[in-house]
């Protein structure tokens, strides 16, 4: 079955759009896009994103949710890989408190809350 030899060109005057999520090396690091600018050094939360301790939060992951979230959040396991995401802190902390599939609500409360949502905010 042939195709018409215009079928597959993108149509004039339509905007490109950069895909700027983040991508996967070949040895599964998460890396930005080509082209796409670094937002945030690895490691911190983006600014206004989560108030929070990040350090403080990786070590809760740690004991936590590493059992589901492997690599500390890297790799998937029995939940997802959350690394890499784009999720936003509303939507992490949301998701902690009142669980989503499989995972139990209310993991962390307060202060602990606030770190592993900052935590889990950093390694967008």
């Amino acid at each position: 079955m042939d195709s018409e030899p215009d079928a597959a060109r993108t149509p004039e005057g339509t905007p490109t759009v950069i895909n700027s999520a983040p991508q996967t090396d070949s040895e599964g690091r998460t890396v930005p896009a080509p082209g796409a600018t670094e937002t945030q050094p690895a490691g911190t939360a983006p600014a206004g994103a989560a108030e929070g301790d990040v350090a403080a939060g990786r070590e809760f992951f740690a004991k936590t949710c590493q059992g589901c979230h492997a690599n500390l959040g890297q790799q998937a396991a029995v939940g997802p890989k959350l690394a890499g995401r784009g999720l936003q802190a509303s939507v992490i902390r949301q998701t902690v408190q009142n669980g989503r599939g499989a995972m139990p609500a209310g993991l962390a409360q307060g202060e602990d809350l606030d770190n592993v949502v900052a935590f889990v905010a950093s390694i967008q």
